[in-house]
């Protein structure tokens, strides 16, 4: 939410998502919409849903690299749905079960002194670009400037996608983080100074001169959902220095290093389940453990180990993190003169305000009396199956057990043989996605210690031609999750 990086915003806090969506839920009066539609709108309306028994889907805003020519509109760089963590030894990192390898990333080690040679030469590649192009793109060809573009682009992101995924498996090494933050510092002047204005003038050149230029060069062409995507920024752009200053300040201003350091908070965080216990599991396991217990009394206790633990310091966090996103979103809006509280992100996945309000509007016909059939239907089979006389909130998660199927844990091979089956069904193709995702070791699956919760999914550079998922599995009976790729 900060400057030109509108199109990575944080997400909310974990447990303030499901909390905004509830109330949305809960009440069909619009007053409250002001305030639940801060929410990214691809979250709100399945927060509510995200740890229930169906699958739940995210979609994942494009990296801070967006403005490159590999990210185009209408295209998510990813999805995936995700349930919980698969097994209690899942919170031993020294498990068996696999970690994602970032070998091809080409480095050794987030501290490797290999970065920071990339790093220089991707600071003399963005200077010359500058010195060479800024000012003149009207003149010169701008097939041959984007080509350039793209290629730093890329290597800008090679970098950054490498530290992020190093980092969101090791929240707790204070070491790692203090360097991704010194090359994120390093990586945002590099933009801020020698690259920021590209996208500025290629959204101010005339529509006759942009016109010339795809008559001169019909391979131009190629690039021009990336060229629409910048030129429909135009009304909102500020002027170059205030971009430039936004851009060079964003790793320490803004809201991002404000929910870096929550969702560190939550992943350092140890509950205990039973009093008379002095064991301790992080929030995946522990909710793991409600979700796949069949004994009410024991999922009431998890949700009260949890709430217990959610209502301490975490608490004053997670709400200035809250007020910090709504707050940091609401001056956004004003400043870049965006009609509604959503039409910016609309205006980055280039679907008009029109279209996702009615899609909202069908969600506040719909969506209340979907919900309360649904949990009176599983309220119905509790009673039966369980015994169950009250559905509490602490049951809305619970497993259904319809019969016939075992309850023993499923091993990872037959996990994912079960899941390799269920794509081929309906598409090879989907299927040969998944297959190699697992056998490039592109998924990192314990709920570890130290590693960020929840749904995730991240673009990769086109560079790698892949896509790196990290998700947390539970199956369970019927329960199954899928990871679903980007595919162009």
């Amino acid at each position: 939410l900060t400057g030109r990086h509108r199109r990575t915003s944080p997400p909310m806090p974990p447990f303030a998502r499901p909390a905004l969506a509830l109330l949305y839920i809960a009440s069909s009066s619009s007053s409250i919409l002001p305030v639940v539609l801060l929410a990214r709108p691809s979250f709100f309306l399945l927060a509510a849903f995200a740890r229930s028994p169906t699958l739940s889907l995210s979609v994942s805003a494009p990296s801070s690299s967006s403005s490159s020519p590999s990210t185009t509109s209408c295209r998510a760089n990813s999805v995936t749905t995700t349930m919980a963590p698969i097994a209690d030894d899942a919170a031993d990192p020294s498990s068996s079960l696999p970690r994602w390898d970032l070998g091809k990333f080409g480095f050794s080690t987030p501290h490797s002194e290999d970065i920071d040679s990339h790093l220089d030469g991707t600071a003399k590649l963005a200077e010359a670009f500058k010195a060479k192009y800024e000012g003149k793109l009207g003149k010169l060809s701008l097939l041959s400037a984007i080509k350039e573009y793209e290629e730093i682009s890329t290597r800008k992101a090679l970098i950054s996608s490498y530290l992020s995924l190093s980092y969101d498996t090791s929240l707790d090494d204070d070491a790692l983080k203090k360097r991704k933050g010194a090359l994120s510092q390093r990586q945002s002047e590099i933009y801020g100074n020698n690259l920021e204005w590209f996208s500025l003038d290629v959204a101010e050149l005339d529509n006759a001169v942009l016109a010339n230029q795809y008559e001169k060069e019909p391979d131009l062409s190629n690039y021009k959902s990336f060229i629409d995507e910048l030129r429909r920024q135009k009304p909102h752009n500020l002027s170059k220095d205030v971009e430039r200053a936004l851009t060079v300040r964003s790793p320490y201003v803004g809201t991002s290093p404000l929910v870096s350091f929550f969702d560190k908070e939550l992943s350092l965080m140890r509950f205990k389940i039973d009093d008379d216990s002095d064991d301790e599991v992080n929030m995946e396991v522990l909710l793991s453990k409600m979700q796949s217990s069949s004994d009410a009394e024991f999922r009431a206790k998890c949700l009260r180990a949890l709430n217990n633990g959610l209502g301490g310091s975490v608490s004053r966090t997670a709400a200035l993190s809250l007020s910090a996103v709504s707050g940091g979103w609401l001056i956004e809006n004003k400043e870049r003169k965006y009609s509604a509280l959503r039409s910016s992100r609309n205006l980055d996945n280039n679907c008009p305000d029109d279209v996702v309000n009615s899609l909202l509007d069908g969600v506040r016909e719909a969506g209340i009396p979907l919900c309360k059939r649904f949990y009176g239907l599983k309220k119905g089979i509790l009673q039966k199956t369980q015994g169950l006389e009250k559905l509490r909130w602490s049951d809305r998660n619970a497993p259904i057990d319809i019969g016939g199927v075992s309850k023993d844990k499923i091993s990872w091979d037959n996990a994912v043989a079960m899941v390799e089956k269920g794509y081929r069904k309906f598409s090879p193709r989907m299927s040969d996605l998944f297959k190699s995702m697992v056998d490039e070791k592109r998924i990192d699956f314990p709920a570890a210690n130290g590693k960020k919760g929840g749904a995730y999914g991240m673009g990769e550079t086109s560079v790698l031609e892949r896509r790196y998922f990290v998700g947390t599995l539970l199956i369970n009976g019927l329960k199954l999750a899928l990871f679903v790729g980007t595919f162009g």
